[in-house]
């Protein structure tokens, strides 16, 4: 008989003595009353001393669960997962939010399709609030001495939102979807690290199954690198790497993450989706993983970004929302929602391209005359409220690399120097200069009015005529790796924090339909190409410092600022971070710390 006492909560040495008393005199009158005669003292004697270790073995096996397993300290939550102290009842662990509604959920080959919804898919690894990556559905995972051999240990037990048992074989299946050309993943470019993933998306191999990915057993999941590879975890954390259950795919095609036929594997699962009107997603029951959600259910209402305000937020419809520009100056006269104010630190460029392989951008004084004709200053001030801090460079503070100040020397503001540099190019006071669109994504307000202000900076101080044009997600994006702007607005969030992302993956020439934009640099190429196989630290770092150097002196964009995400945050949302500088850290992939606390 294995007998676990329970915690005793507030109480002193002494009673703690007295109730262990009453447990060894418990024990002992059952063994009596099991053997229908007194015991000897020997056996008494025994007995206590029996006692005591197995108490001593249970406090600790206890303090043991609770110093690594904190949750498991909780009252039993809605999922499984206990409770918080200060949560409120588990019928009241509703997360309510408001987004844009996505066209689907299968991002692994269409990116840009989520619109910011919920992910309820879980990669080999996992990020959290800093990026961090973390054990996903891999529990564990080693490298060969060389870096080109990566070995993932999946978690036993794992299942499908369907019950089916998740294996190694579904990643094999899932990362030669995103490779494959038929399946158009314009994001597949972030996967050639993969041993013949370039190759096979490029078509210049025809068998995917010589893909670096392959299953050892039900289990297990080696991946092979091109070369070199040591940021590897990051790319098998990313967001989009998650696995898709191949029987749906092959049933149902594109429709397989429609409501009714989507089948996940992470802590969440999508109970409904009312097209038009609300998605609302419910712990997966079949989920065995380390990240159960406290909540019981997350609602999330549809709204097209042109229609967003804060007015949901104030009338107590969503627990958290994201805050215009337009609204910012409102919200922080007001005493309840400068409160709830939570700004947030992104690593995040925005920036304008070019189509620098035809006229008139294929001219580097263009490309700098544009440049210095746009005043970042008073487009963080003015336009984004405070909320921005200027760029130079692709890289954003937060980076180690980052060098951003210095480079104000060759894209600073100087409309003497623009106009100077458009006479030189032929196009005095912009005579003679093609009219120009200047293409947007889906923009909410606060771009739109950025987008206007570059508009007039670009008609005050070179005379050239933009016309502003807009896209939604997808139309945009298709525009973009097909080279059909000449001028586009455009920014670019971190997917990890290393320069290999955003230099390399971003700005390395690439064919059209694989490549952002058509800007072309050998020694660019040449300079990232040996960072990324460069295994010491303080080298790389050079390589790349050399490589944004170039991009910058180059005029392959024109950096215009960092941003910092604003967001309302009710009181009673709890279970993310926040800084003491007063900033947050909300990983709204996948919100399963967050929980409702009561009021």
């Amino acid at each position: 008989m294995l007998v676990t006492p329970l915690p005793i909560v507030g109480e002193g040495p002494g009673v703690r003595a007295m109730k262990r008393v009453d447990v060894i005199t418990s024990m002992t009158i059952l063994l009596e009353t099991w053997f229908h005669r007194p015991l000897t003292p020997e056996r008494r004697e025994f007995m206590r001393s029996l006692t005591h270790w197995m108490i001593g073995l249970s406090l600790l096996s206890l303090a043991v669960t609770t110093l690594f397993h904190p949750q498991a300290s909780r009252s039993p939550g809605p999922s499984g997962t206990g409770l918080p102290p200060d949560a409120a009842p588990p019928a009241r662990q509703v997360l309510r939010l408001m987004t844009p509604e996505p066209l689907s959920l299968d991002s692994s080959v269409r990116p840009y399709d989520t619109r910011g919804t919920i992910l309820p898919f879980e990669p080999l690894l996992r990020r959290n609030e800093r990026g961090e990556p973390k054990p996903g559905a891999a529990e564990r995972y080693r490298s060969s001495p060389d870096g080109k051999t990566w070995t993932f240990s999946l978690r036993p037990g794992a299942r499908w939102s369907d019950g089916r048992p998740v294996t190694a074989h579904d990643f094999v299946y899932s990362y030669r979807r995103m490779i494959d050309p038929a399946s158009a993943n314009i994001y597949a470019f972030f996967y050639y690290d993969i041993l013949n993933a370039k190759a096979i998306n490029q078509g210049a191999l025809k068998d995917i199954t010589r893909l670096g990915v392959r299953a050892v057993d039900d289990l297990t999941v080696e991946i092979k690198t091109e070369h070199p590879t040591p940021y590897l975890p990051y790319i098998v954390s990313f967001g989009d790497a998650f696995p898709a259950p191949r029987w749906q795919v092959e049933k149902y095609g594109r429709k397989w993450s429609d409501a009714g036929y989507i089948v996940t594997n992470s802590g969440f699962t999508v109970k409904e989706w009312v097209h038009g009107s609300h998605m609302t997603f419910v712990p997966n029951p079949n989920y065995n993983g380390p990240y159960r959600p406290i909540l019981q259910s997350v609602r999330n209402t549809f709204r097209e970004p042109a229609a967003a305000t804060i007015l949901p937020y104030e009338n107590d419809e969503v627990d958290l929302d994201s805050v215009d520009l337009n609204d910012l100056d409102r919200v922080k006269r007001d005493p309840r929602l400068s409160r709830d104010l939570a700004p947030s630190p992104t690593m995040t460029t925005w920036y304008l391209f070019f189509r620098t392989r035809q006229s008139p951008f294929q001219h580097v004084t263009v490309r700098e005359a544009f440049a210095r004709a746009i005043d970042r200053s008073a487009i963080c001030q003015v336009i984004l409220r405070g909320a921005a801090t200027p760029a130079y460079g692709m890289l954003p503070p937060g980076f180690a690399d980052y060098q951003g100040p210095k480079f104000q020397t060759a894209q600073g503001f100087n409309p003497q120097r623009a106009a100077q540099l458009m006479r030189d190019a032929g196009f005095p006071n912009g005579r003679g200069f093609p009219k120009q669109e200047l293409w947007l994504r889906a923009p909410n307000s606060s771009q739109q009015r950025v987008a206007t202000a570059i508009q007039d900076m670009l008609k005050k101080h070179l005379g050239v005529d933009v016309t502003l044009r807009s896209l939604d997600d997808t139309a945009y994006m298709n525009h973009l790796y097909a080279w059909k702007m000449n001028l586009g607005l455009i920014n670019f969030g971190a997917d990890f924090p290393d320069p290999r992302n955003m230099l390399d993956m971003t700005w390395r020439s690439q064919p059209q339909g694989s490549g952002r934009q058509d800007w072309l640099n050998p020694e660019f190429d040449r300079l990232v190409d040996r960072a990324r196989v460069t295994l010491d630290p303080k080298t790389r770092s050079q390589l790349y410092r050399q490589a944004e150097q170039i991009l910058v002196s180059d005029h392959a964009g024109v950096f215009l600022y960092n941003p910092v995400d604003l967001r309302l945050i009710k009181p009673w949302v709890k279970g993310y971070q926040r800084e003491p500088d007063g900033t947050t850290r909300f990983n709204l992939d996948m919100p399963t710390t967050v929980y409702i606390a009561r009021h």
